[in-house]
């Protein structure tokens, strides 16, 4: 629980999360502060150079890269510019 919100992350039985493109976002204020202490706790980033992309909204610039929880869940890490 993160104040008053709640995120619930499952895993699902015979899903392939290696290829799956579901994932929850967090939004930080430093990407690359936040990567190097991911780093230091051995955390894999998984690199992502493609802007994403919204066809019902406006373009939003926006750096990023994903992770993994321990259940195989991509987890995208975001800063918006």
């Amino acid at each position: 629980m993160l104040g008053d919100i709640q995120i619930h992350v499952g895993i699902e039985k015979h899903t392939n999360k290696e290829v799956s493109r579901r994932h929850i976002c967090f939004r930080v204020h430093d990407l690359e502060a936040f990567a190097k202490h991911l780093q230091v706790h051995g955390v894999e980033i998984i690199s992502d150079r493609v802007p994403p992309s919204v066809a019902d909204r406006p373009p939003t610039v926006y750096d990023r890269f994903f992770i993994r929880d321990p259940g195989g869940n991509r987890i995208e890490i975001a800063e918006f510019t």
